[in-house]
């Protein structure tokens, strides 16, 4: 009786505890992918009204061409790397269906002729209707490595051709995303006016003579970024901005993207799938990627070629891989957006009758010493170039020319003549400047080569939490130098001696870039 009554308990239980076992596995298995999906639902971004649309077009020449950078000429023999063009369209509307728009291009060249922009904007006026092409601006990475970017001539077709492609390819990528930003510190710019005790100043000059007193003005290692996201919180690409130009190459004999070349690798390497990197050069006039204090006693790779680049490329991709995960965590894909562009009339410099004087004196000694055949090998065009090919043959490192030499020297004071002759008749210089507002950051452009104290007050003084500078962007104005630079003592180097505009205007230009800002955050 006993057993009986017990055994059907004990399997009664045994069952019981195999259902509860099925039950409870069941249910867990439930709940995991409830988990499972609820995580993948949650990691999708919301889409807060933001577009987002990259594209990229190579812009290499074919076959040996002159490059444009130096007084003399440079025909390339090889390319060292690529030259591209890279877009990206950006657009949002907001609750009440205003809309607004920006297409930024960085282009691997020299400069940017504002011919060249407006001939764009043409091209691709009827091919995008529903986009503003005054919102459209370029850029360039400032490569002494590339052909002149002219609009006529043959690699002139090939640049409009192939901005018109990118241009209309990234408006139409557009897709729903989100951004973020980051600031990471690398050292890649250096001051490169030295000072001498005599009060004067030397692009490039020696740091070794008795006389060296410092370098003229400071440098900025900060390297601004927005990256760029889908919903997925994948990475489309990243803005870049950088206080150095592109131009560890500038003196070789190859085309060569320089240091963003080696940032492309470096990012293709680090991050699967495709992205994109635009590249922007900062207030960078008075920078160069030389540390010329040191002078490579300390084992610095050779910033006059291809070491260097792969060096600056190798600092930058580690600064993206160390910001990605907070930028990946930090992401919105709903901001204010806000484009204004601005035509401004910048006073150009004035040169004084004293200065015309002396100018004039320098022009006419040098040239009195010219011989009769100018083709001589004592002309001073000739000795020039004879120079910078003694030098080619027994110096590991740049600057291989001399612009202290007569006829770098005469080139100046011509131009300071022709400058005060005819200054009455152009009192002015027209420079158009792009300001975004993209959530926390500000984008600044300015078509100048600017001394990075501009820079310094523009950041200093805006109310973006980051504040990008776009050097040589809508237009070639060239160096843009401080009051320092040009006010100084004795020879007053490259870059100062004559500009189209100088530090009175640069400060008008600080002024309204500053107030077109601050003015998006009011």
């Amino acid at each position: 009786m006993g057993k009986t009554n017990v055994q059907p308990s004990i399997f009664f239980i045994r069952v019981n505890i195999n259902v509860l076992k099925r039950l409870l596995f069941s249910g867990l298995l439930i709940l995991m992918l409830f988990a499972l999906t609820n995580c993948t639902h949650e990691q999708k971004l919301k889409d807060g009204g933001l577009r987002i649309g990259w594209a990229m077009e190579d812009i290499t020449p074919d076959g040996p061409v002159s490059l444009y950078g130096q007084y003399y000429e440079r025909i390339s023999t090889y390319v060292q790397s690529p030259l591209k063009v890279t877009a990206l369209a950006i657009e949002s509307s907001d609750k009440t269906g205003n809309k607004e728009q920006a297409i930024m291009v960085s282009m691997d060249v020299a400069l940017i002729w504002i011919e060249l922009q407006d001939s764009l904007k043409k091209i691709v006026k009827d091919e995008i209707p529903d986009f503003d092409v005054n919102k459209l601006f370029l850029n360039a990475i400032h490569t002494h490595s590339a052909p002149k970017p002219e609009v006529s001539g043959k690699y002139g077709t090939l640049l409009l051709e192939k901005l018109s492609k990118v241009v209309v390819a990234a408006w139409n990528n557009r897709k729903p995303g989100g951004i973020s930003r980051e600031l990471q510190y690398v050292v890649v710019g250096h001051n490169r006016r030295v000072e001498y005790a005599d009060g004067s100043t030397e692009m490039y000059g020696s740091t070794d003579r008795e006389d060296f007193m410092g370098l003229e003005g400071p440098e900025d290692s900060g390297v601004e970024m927005l990256f760029c996201w889908d919903l997925n919180k994948k990475l489309t690409g990243i803005i870049m901005n950088v206080t150095c130009p592109a131009q560890v190459t500038e003196a070789k004999y190859y085309v060569s993207s320089d240091y963003w070349g080696e940032v492309r690798k470096q990012l293709k390497q680090r991050f699967p799938g495709k992205v994109y990197v635009l590249p922007q050069i900062g207030a960078a006039g008075d920078i160069a990627p030389r540390d010329l204090t040191r002078g490579y006693k300390s084992g610095e790779p050779n910033m006059w070629d291809v070491p260097g680049i792969i060096e600056i490329g190798k600092r930058l991709g580690h600064a993206v891989e160390d910001a990605y995960p907070d930028a990946k965590n930090t992401i919105k894909t709903s901001v204010i957006f806000k484009h204004a562009v601005e035509s401004i009339d910048l006073p150009a410099r004035i040169y004084s009758e004293k200065e015309y004087k002396k100018a004039l004196a320098i022009v006419k000694k040098i040239r009195s010493k010219e011989p009769g055949d100018p083709n001589s090998p004592e002309s001073a065009w000739n000795r020039f170039l004879n120079v910078i090919k003694n030098n080619e043959e027994i110096k590991e490192y740049g600057p291989w020319d001399n612009k202290v030499s007569d006829f770098g020297f005469v080139k100046k004071q011509e131009a300071l003549v022709e400058k005060y002759l005819t200054q009455k008749d152009h009192p002015f210089c027209n420079v158009e400047i792009h300001v975004i507002r993209l959530g926390d950051v500000a984008f600044a452009s300015n078509p100048f080569e600017l001394f990075v104290d501009y820079g310094f007050r523009i950041k200093g003084r805006s109310k973006a939490k980051q504040t990008f500078l776009i050097e040589l962007s809508s237009g070639d104005w060239r160096y843009l130098p401080t009051k320092r630079a040009v006010e100084g003592k004795g020879y007053r180097g490259y870059s100062a001696m004559v500009n189209n505009v100088g530090p009175d205007g640069g400060q008008i230009l600080v002024n309204e870039t500053v107030a077109l800002i601050n003015s998006m955050w009011e």
